[in-house]
């Protein structure tokens, strides 16, 4: 019996922001907005940018595996 791909990319494109974003986003702001202030939001928006090639390219890298657990695969 074979698993089914029901996954598409903008389904692991999902899961692979989720993961790389991860709960840090709820909690690291409070502590570091004292020190950067209002450039903060600054910050993470060149970090969104920056991750976004590794993003796709995980998300794509997923998608293309033809076996249960993409990521163990190509790791």
């Amino acid at each position: 019996m074979a698993l089914k791909r029901e996954l598409g990319f903008w389904h692991v494109f999902a899961m692979a922001s989720g993961a790389m974003i991860s709960s840090g986003l709820f909690v690291l702001p409070a502590v570091a907005f004292p020190a950067v202030g209002p450039g903060l939001f600054l910050c993470y928006l060149l970090a969104a940018v920056l991750l976004l090639p590794a993003l796709l390219a995980k998300a794509e890298l997923v998608t293309a595996m033809p076996k249960a657990g993409g990521t163990y695969f190509f790791i």
